[in-house]
């Protein structure tokens, strides 16, 4: 599971860790408010929630919150999956569904992070997460934070055995480098020797 990049295979453990790392960053809004920072200024309440019929002031609990995150992030799972078309690892795929839920799942397909994962520049898709820490024209610290975070949640990723063992699978069986003897060499010259002679 932790290796499929296909979105029916792979998933639950990433989006359990990316539920529990994206809540600090949301931060938990308990009482529906304006987003000041959002494009459009929605609103906005649990962690980061802007979908659905909410009018500013109206009250949630934070078990509401945490249920309403963990049932919309198995979507962002689903539709960054479609755009990743390599083996990674839980924690590189909880960074990209953070990500995405922060940016969108479009801004993630359409980024040089998704380029670069696909092209097998696993590095470089991590640090490319770097480029996005400005809303509204101007850098917020706050995103420069969490895509640090982000990142290197990603690059821890990157260390995952698994994650090597099944870019071996999908290229294929490595062949084992051949050391060789001297006694190659003659059974090699002799095998041509031979062949010549029987012509």
């Amino acid at each position: 599971m932790k290796t499929a990049h296909k979105a029916g295979a792979a998933g639950a453990g990433a989006i359990v860790l990316a539920c529990a790392f994206i809540q600090p960053w949301e931060g938990l809004w308990t009482t529906a408010k304006v987003d000041t920072i959002g494009t459009g200024r929605p609103v906005t309440w649990c962690y980061g929630e802007t979908e659905g019929p909410v009018k500013v002031g109206q009250k949630f609990t934070p078990k509401q919150c945490e249920d309403m995150l963990a049932a919309k992030l198995p979507r962002y799972n689903d539709e960054i999956s479609r755009c990743i078309h390599v083996p990674i690892s839980d924690k590189t795929r909880a960074a990209f569904i953070s990500f995405a839920y922060n940016v969108g799942s479009a801004g993630f397909c359409r980024s040089s992070s998704a380029r670069r994962l696909n092209a097998g520049d696993y590095r470089g898709a991590c640090d490319g997460l770097m480029q996005w820490t400005r809303a509204q024209g101007k850098v917020v610290r706050g995103l420069v934070n969490r895509r640090t975070k982000e990142r290197q949640l990603c690059l821890e990723g990157l260390t995952d055995v698994d994650v090597n063992r099944a870019a071996k699978a999908d290229r294929g069986p490595v062949p084992a480098a051949h050391h060789y003897r001297w006694t190659d060499y003659v059974r090699n010259w002799w095998r041509i020797f031979v062949s010549k002679i029987s012509l």
